[in-house]
């Protein structure tokens, strides 16, 4: 089992399937500096099915609710949400404590899901970049 690195920041897309998250501390315990990593295919999904809970409690707010995507950074969670009635833009909402910590709490296993799929991408990337030196 990976141990799953902390995270400065992280987008769960729902409708792209895909998620982009920037780890907080590599492996070895430094501050993380370099692009970020992307989650795509069966990873994504994982993520995506693990973020239910979340979804639900954003439904249960607000029922029908279509989230095409949820940005989590530091304290703050930011929600986009699919365009309602003739207003095509879509919508935000952006969460600060308590809801966001409310959020952050339902959405905790794609949390610890996406900081293990960046220990094993940077594990891959590192390994990539050393082989190339050689």
């Amino acid at each position: 089992m990976t141990t799953a690195l902390p995270l400065a920041s992280y987008k769960i897309h729902l409708v792209d399937v895909r998620v982009r998250a920037v780890p907080r501390r590599s492996a070895d315990g430094a501050a993380f500096h370099g692009p970020g990593v992307d989650l795509r295919g069966a990873e994504a999904a994982e993520v995506i099915e693990a973020a239910a809970p979340l979804l639900a409690w954003l439904d249960a707010r607000e029922p029908g609710v279509a989230v095409r995507s949820v940005s989590v950074r530091e304290a703050r969670v930011l929600v986009s949400l699919a365009p309602a009635g003739a207003d095509p833009r879509p919508r935000a909402v952006r969460f600060d404590a308590p809801w966001a910590d409310e959020l952050r709490e339902a959405g905790r296993d794609a949390e610890k899901l996406i900081g293990e799929a960046c220990a094993r991408a940077l594990a891959r990337r590192d390994a990539a970049r050393a082989s190339a030196l050689t």
